[in-house]
């Protein structure tokens, strides 16, 4: 074989783009973050992958005083790490899951149910150096004085759980916000949550159903949850990350919205 067509091919071969992130590569959220999946736009994960990290941006609709709106964006997450993505999630979109802090995973949360157009720029510097997490784990038992209790969530919130996985509960629901117009609120349910059993969705079904134990007063909370019809979204935590803290409910008024938004009581 002569050289020219060799060395034709090693030119092709370092001239074509990179390869499409796999699902394989998945990596656990650092400690005290929290892993939040979320659809986006193919367009804005087709060239990240894990250990990236991006900025999440927020489209947002303020309203004039002459009745019209003005857009634009605004940061959710000043800097977010990818876990986890999957381009072909859906006709459309992909799935990407993104290392949070337990606020920052609320608003998220938030943003899913409100259906609001989120954004993930690329931030340079080198990748974060992120610890693998075992897809194949073998699944626990429950637990003495636990509950195995199954609850049902959109597909996205199952599709990178595997059993062995701990996980945040956050809750989305019908909320207040300053002049007692109706507002969704974000709080974090359940903190340091094990996942029992994780299985996507059966033939036409759109649900997707997890299994957590529980003891009894999670039980309670979680059950009241699931009768009031509220969004649930997991958050995984890292392999070992069992602190807990007090995280306060989010709106996205305090967030996104007035002066007077922003500064009134929290409730």
């Amino acid at each position: 074989m002569s050289k020219q067509p060799f060395l034709f091919l090693l030119i092709l071969a370092a001239c074509r783009p990179p390869a499409a992130p796999t699902t394989r590569e998945a990596y656990e959220a650092p400690a005290g973050k929290r892993a939040v999946a979320m659809a986006f736009d193919k367009s804005q994960i087709q060239f990240l992958s894990p250990g990236d990290a991006v900025e999440v941006l927020i489209m947002v609709d303020t309203p004039r005083a002459d009745a019209t709106t003005d857009t634009h964006s605004d940061v959710l997450a000043a800097r977010a790490v990818v876990l986890r993505v999957k381009p072909d999630w859906s006709e459309g979109t992909g799935l990407a899951s993104l290392a949070l802090s337990p606020e920052e995973a609320q608003y998220a949360a938030l943003a899913v149910e409100r259906e609001d157009r989120l954004f993930l720029s690329k931030l340079d510097g080198e990748k974060e150096r992120l610890k693998r997490k075992d897809l194949y784990a073998q699944p626990p038992g429950l637990e003495k004085n636990h509950r195995g209790l199954s609850v049902l969530i959109y597909p996205d919130q199952q599709e990178f759980l595997v059993p062995g996985d701990r996980v945040d509960v956050l809750s989305t629901r019908q909320g207040y916000k300053a002049g007692g117009k109706s507002e969704l609120t974000a709080m974090t349910l359940l903190q340091d949550v094990l996942v029992l059993r994780a299985g996507p969705p059966e033939g036409n079904e759109e649900w997707a159903a997890v299994q957590l134990m529980v003891d009894a007063e999670q039980a309670k909370l979680l059950t009241r949850a699931v009768a009031g019809e509220d969004h649930l979204t997991l958050a995984a935590r890292a392999s070992g990350d069992r602190a807990k803290r007090a995280v306060a409910p989010s709106k996205m008024s305090r967030k996104l919205g007035t002066d007077a938004e922003r500064s009134s009581p929290k409730t």
